[in-house]
């Protein structure tokens, strides 16, 4: 018999059954497979040796594709959780769709489905949808990923979000091609809603690089586990450096931004203010400033530009996993049901909006 999960793991996880046949695989090798545990069945005519929980397996077994923040969990993308929400994409004239708990079908033009895997969209595609799906400062993320990754290029961000809601078009001003992890990313976005004056890789004396200078004077060092769990030695004689170079130090964790945004921003004003001797004044930052939408599934909505030093900050604002879906929802007024049918009618003017199965 023909080794048929080696030719469906070898087409990336999953592959339609002529594709197989086409290989040499006969209906008999198939069911065999499907017998033994070597394969499962999606649905009619696709395999794939992907578990029933993987995500992957829940969009074939719709009759779509991975689209949104849960396909780009699979190529590493910046968000906060690696299990987002499940999200299909299938064209727009697809049938005999089945339902399956806790997945959000998308409908896409058909030359979506032209691009990517058996199982997933193409990186750009998924990236346009997860930027209606997540929070901003995750959106600013998977934006400094996909820029740092070269996914897409800062000059292509404008031509990627066209035809999504006009307010998209500003974030590309919230995006650093200098951002190098997740963390820095949120941080900084964070710090910039807070009112203040934030770079990224700033180069020492030594040429090291501090992670975010905040107002000039404080420079803020972001430890992963991922990169600093065994650089404990090398991570303090940066701080001397730091220090040296006439900045204030703060070291931060992933656990701390996550979990005690709080207590790091009041610790970012006074190092600010303790390092100037004096009372800080925030400067606020030019460009658009995110809000709680007023209907629809999206998160935030972008503010139109103003001017001024002192911009008018988001209620609820844009914060962890968690706070933000909250701080949206008690921003919107009346309960998300009785909006299904007019936040439908609002996004349809871009694309069909998806139908969610809980």
């Amino acid at each position: 018999m023909i080794a048929i999960d080696s030719l469906v793991t070898a087409g990336g996880g999953a592959a339609h059954k002529r594709e197989l046949a086409a290989r040499g695989a006969t209906d008999r090798d198939l069911t065999w497979a499907v017998r033994d545990g070597l394969l499962r069945r999606a649905r009619r005519g696709w395999y794939t040796t992907f578990e029933r929980s993987d995500p992957r397996y829940k969009a074939l077994r719709v009759g779509g594709r991975l689209t949104g923040a849960s396909a780009l969990a699979f190529l590493g993308a910046w968000q906060w959780s690696d299990r987002p929400p499940v999200t299909v994409s299938v064209p727009l004239n697809a049938s005999r769709l089945r339902r399956v708990r806790g997945t959000r079908v998308v409908w896409d033009s058909l030359d979506v489905g032209e691009r990517g895997s058996a199982w997933s969209v193409g990186p750009r595609d998924a990236l346009r949808e997860a930027l209606l799906e997540v929070s901003f400062e995750e959106a600013v993320a998977l934006l400094d990923w996909a820029v740092h990754q070269r996914v897409i290029d800062l000059d292509e961000i404008g031509r990627l979000v066209a035809g999504l809601p006009g307010d998209l078009a500003r974030i590309e001003g919230w995006v650093d091609p200098a951002c190098e992890s997740f963390l820095e990313s949120i941080v900084r976005t964070r710090l910039r809603l807070a009112g203040y004056s934030v770079s990224s890789q700033e180069t020492l004396a030594n040429g090291q690089r501090i992670d975010l200078v905040v107002e000039g004077v404080v420079g803020l060092e972001t430890d992963g586990r991922e990169f600093h769990a065994g650089s404990f030695e090398a991570d303090r004689r940066k701080d001397l450096e730091i220090v040296v170079g006439g900045k204030a130090v703060l070291r931060l964790s992933y656990s701390m931004v996550r979990d005690e945004w709080e207590r790091v921003l009041a610790a970012v004003e006074a190092a600010v203010r303790n390092h100037r001797r004096g009372t800080t004044r925030r400067v606020g930052n030019s460009g658009s400033w995110p809000r709680a939408p007023r209907r629809g599934l999206r998160l935030w909505r972008l503010r139109p530009e103003a001017r001024g030093l002192h911009p008018e900050l988001p209620t609820g604002s844009p914060g962890g996993s968690g706070d933000e879906r909250s701080g949206s929802s008690s921003g919107s007024s009346g309960s998300s049901s009785s909006r299904s049918s007019s936040s439908s009618r609002r996004r349809g003017r871009h694309r069909r909006l998806g139908t969610i199965w809980g």
